[in-house]
């Protein structure tokens, strides 16, 4: 009841990770800039994050893969329509690392697409909503956790959440 997930877990496992593997329905910028001090140690370890977030396609956005648009090519455009937006210095900040990250090889990012029985993306209310984690160290120490916390501030900081965390 009186545990911060940010300062109590998050941080703590970050700044000992080599590499951290995510899915996730949502995720802001502003998580990484809540759990900078984690990251930083992420970082200084020479670690690397692989993040797996969840996206919607339209039924315009499906048709055009069905008629041979390239999949990336389609979900590359429907994310440029709601770009991250720095609403302040720390989500400015934040948006900075995140580049950086990816320039450096540190950060690979995935979009989960929802698809039917033929693995054919297609247009539903549905969403990819994994909560689920793996933070592994130098040795291979791992630990896994999987719970409600999108990665976002909210998620991490904020909202009255539910997290499990395993030795494997």
């Amino acid at each position: 009841d009186t545990a911060n997930l940010l300062d109590d877990f998050y941080v703590p496992a970050l700044r000992c990770a080599g590499r951290y593997d995510r899915a996730t329905g949502y995720f802001s910028a502003s998580s990484l800039a809540r759990a900078a001090r984690g990251i930083e140690g992420l970082v200084a370890n020479d670690g690397h994050m692989r993040l797996i977030v969840g996206a919607t396609l339209g039924p315009d956005e499906v048709k055009a893969i069905e008629e041979g648009e390239e999949l990336a090519a389609t979900v590359g455009k429907h994310l440029s329509t709601c770009p991250l937006k720095a609403e302040g210095p720390d989500q400015a900040d934040a948006l900075e690392l995140l580049a950086w990250m990816v320039a450096q090889g540190h950060l690979e990012v995935r979009v989960a697409v929802p698809c039917g029985e033929s693995r054919k993306p297609m247009p539903t209310a549905g969403i990819f909503h994994a909560k689920t984690g793996v933070i592994a160290d130098a040795e291979g120490d791992r630990i896994a956790f999987s719970g409600s916390v999108n990665e976002t501030a909210q998620g991490w900081a904020n909202n009255w959440e539910s997290l499990h965390v395993f030795q494997i």
